[in-house]
């Protein structure tokens, strides 16, 4: 999927509800920027990435019950962390 859109003169950029909608992101979500090769942009929600490392956690630790895990932490504070430039 391909869609043209512009940068406003503070560096925003819109992303079109279809493919919002197709990630499954919402406003207020925050993402990961990563610069890849060639100048191209992934944009990674940390909440879906969140979602997934969890269930991870939870299928390979399942039946353990220490809630507050090392990991667990850090992943909590990355999804805390306001990036905003």
């Amino acid at each position: 999927m391909e869609i043209v859109t512009k940068i406003d003169n503070k560096g925003r950029i819109l992303i079109p509800r279809s493919i919002r909608k197709k990630m499954g992101i919402r406003g207020g979500v925050k993402v990961i920027l990563r610069l890849k090769e060639d100048n191209i942009v992934e944009i990674i929600p940390i909440d879906k990435l969140y979602i997934e490392v969890a269930e991870i956690f939870r299928n390979k630790f399942k039946g353990w019950n220490e809630e507050s895990h090392e990991a667990t932490k850090i992943i909590e504070s990355l999804v805390e962390t306001d990036g905003d430039s």
